[in-house]
């Protein structure tokens, strides 16, 4: 196979994660046995990991959170989950957004219906994509430190030294997956450092996220179901996940999806 075209496909899978057999069939124009052996040779050498129906990335570079790849996926429950997460608020806000994708989405709800509160409301966040959304409409302070592209964020020293100076009516936060046992999670440290500040903070935490996050673990906790007041989240949450979040003491709130 063309050498070009073989690093054409490893790089079209570095973006998109996974990709399923018929993706690979129609980008390389061959058949599903030709891309079999190839997903063989390519598992051989190391480069990816042959999974049900397709390929992967090996190890953690499969895992490799990206801002934009994630903000494609479940796009009609997280409109929903913002929806109802705009019906939280009071008219009286001073409110932290962290960088999730589920959180975006209810900034530019909350962009769009500033109109339906006092407009007294007071934002703070460290994603430059919310700063962008919610700076023509409400007061926003963006936390600088570090900036980190595929999180289109800021961590760091000096980004949990300005979070530590403010308090919150309310935290709103995504989250990467959830460990049923224990707590929410993330993928790195500089995130759960930045959430459990902003938890601490706050008088209130509310999580948003959708269903298909509570069937996967990522690598760092940071936050106990204890800690977690409201969680949102879709209609295709599990009724045994629902029965563990409240029995820990958190309010669930189910917010239906609305094909677009």
């Amino acid at each position: 196979m063309n050498s070009q075209r073989e690093q054409n496909l490893m790089n079209w899978l570095r973006l998109e994660g996974k990709l399923e057999l018929g993706e690979v069939v129609d980008f390389l124009n061959i058949s599903e046995s030709t891309a079999r052996r190839l997903f063989t040779r390519l598992e051989s050498e190391g480069k990816v990991i042959r999974v049900h129906g397709g390929i992967q990335l090996p190890g953690n570079a499969a895992l490799e959170y990206s801002f934009d790849q994630v903000a494609k996926s479940n796009i009609e429950e997280k409109n929903a989950i913002a929806k109802a997460a705009f019906e939280l608020l009071s008219d009286e806000e001073i409110i932290f957004c962290d960088a999730g994708t589920t959180v975006l989405c209810f900034c530019m709800e909350l962009a769009g219906r500033i109109g339906e509160t006092s407009g007294n409301i007071r934002m703070y966040t460290n994603s430059l994509a919310n700063f962008e959304v919610l700076s023509p409409h409400v007061p926003i302070t963006l936390i600088g430190g570090e900036y980190r592209p595929h999180r289109k964020d800021f961590s760091g020293y000096l980004a949990e030294l300005a979070l530590s100076r403010v308090h919150f009516t309310k935290c709103f936060l995504g989250t990467d997956g959830c460990d049923m046992k224990k707590f929410f999670t993330t993928t790195d440290f500089d995130t759960a450092r930045m959430d459990e500040m902003a938890m601490r903070n706050s008088d209130e935490t509310i999580i948003l996220c959708a269903s298909d996050k509570f069937s996967f673990c990522a690598q760092v906790g940071y936050a106990s179901f204890e800690d977690v007041d409201k969680i949102v989240t879709d209609t295709g949450v599990e009724k045994e996940v629902c029965d563990k979040l409240e029995s820990s003491g958190i309010q669930v709130i189910k917010a239906e999806a609305v094909p677009l």
